[in-house]
């Protein structure tokens, strides 16, 4: 008995090391370059791919690369410094028009998020009129966006003073000082100025692109499995936010995310995803989504449509990273 127990301890003892290393390793996660802005309801799908795991669930290590700005955003992923960005629309086309090696892989945003605040003494679009007003930069598609809500308001947009304010927070002090009569806010800041008591002037409800994923085309190329990765995390995210068994978690995402109130982010999701239905689920780019951007510009700029060459969106966006092929 005692010559049968030792033959089997000997067996068990032999056979184990052999299962361990038959055992597979852990398969080590891709590192992604991410260029992104600082934080706010631009990310939030970012932020929910984060901290819901789909991030980790398609084995990507994802490392942000905070720009100073959306141009500089934009000139790292064209210059292959990150491998991908979530940056502003107007900046991924007219960067494309200029032979950028970029590509639009998916919209995070199809319709804007910013909203118009007059400060106290402006309750009306009328109250704009011949004011320092801000947008972010002076010039570009959210200043351009600024000024066509006035012209359809019929405020002329050449009586304004735009002034260079980046970020949001800011943005809301420089209204409650006097510095600006209005300001286009992003979420969850434009809550915070209506706290403060900002007056909501405006929102623009079309078809807007204000927020797309943009690859470094030569890195897509060479990385294909990666990208496609990349894009299908973020469009699980869209789908989580848009599930509204999820509206709690989403709202604490972006609280934790922007570390702000969390009362202050249900109203960004009451705007965002509920009243503009500004992320779509499956991350799709409307083709009215970029036109508009450049109708917008010719409105404000009068650039000449008709010497443009003929839209066409596939210059500008590759569904095949969506549909994971």
């Amino acid at each position: 008995m005692q010559r049968i127990l030792a033959v089997l301890v000997a067996a068990v003892i032999g056979v184990a090391p052999l299962s361990q290393a038959m055992a597979a390793p852990p398969e080590q996660k891709v590192d992604v370059k991410l260029a992104v802005l600082a934080p706010s309801a631009l990310l939030w799908l970012h932020a929910i791919a984060q901290q819901q795991g789909f991030y980790d669930k398609h084995n990507l290590a994802i490392r942000e690369l905070r720009a100073s700005d959306s141009p500089a955003l934009m000139q790292a992923v064209a210059s292959g410094s990150a491998d991908a960005g979530i940056g502003l629309g107007d900046l991924a086309v007219r960067a494309i028009d200029k032979g950028a090696p970029i590509i639009i892989a998916g919209a995070v945003l199809d319709k804007t998020i910013l909203r118009l605040y007059g400060a106290k003494a402006a309750t009306s679009m009328k109250d704009l009129a011949g004011k320092p007003l801000t947008a972010g930069a002076v010039k570009g598609g959210t200043a351009d966006l600024l000024k066509y809500q006035l012209k359809l308001a019929g405020v002329d947009p050449k009586g304004v003073q735009m002034v260079s304010i980046a970020n949001s927070r800011d943005r809301i002090i420089a209204m409650s000082n006097g510095q600006v009569a209005g300001a286009l806010l992003i979420a969850p800041f434009d809550t915070l100025a209506a706290r403060e008591g900002a007056n909501l002037l405006d929102v623009y409800r079309e078809p807007y692109v204000q927020t797309p994923l943009v690859l470094n085309k030569p890195w897509a190329t060479a990385n294909r499995e990666t990208a496609v990765a990349l894009t299908q995390a973020l469009k699980e995210a869209a789908a989580f936010i848009n599930n509204p068994a999820n509206k709690d978690e989403s709202i604490s995402v972006l609280a934790r995310y922007t570390k702000t109130d969390r009362d202050v982010c249900a109203d960004s999701y009451a705007f965002i995803v509920g009243e503009q239905k500004a992320i779509p689920a499956d991350l799709s780019v409307p083709a009215a989504g970029l036109e508009n951007l450049y109708k917008i510009d010719a409105a404000v700029n009068g650039t000449d449509a008709l010497a443009a060459p003929a839209f066409e969106l596939s210059r500008y966006y590759d569904p095949s990273f969506i549909a994971g092929k």
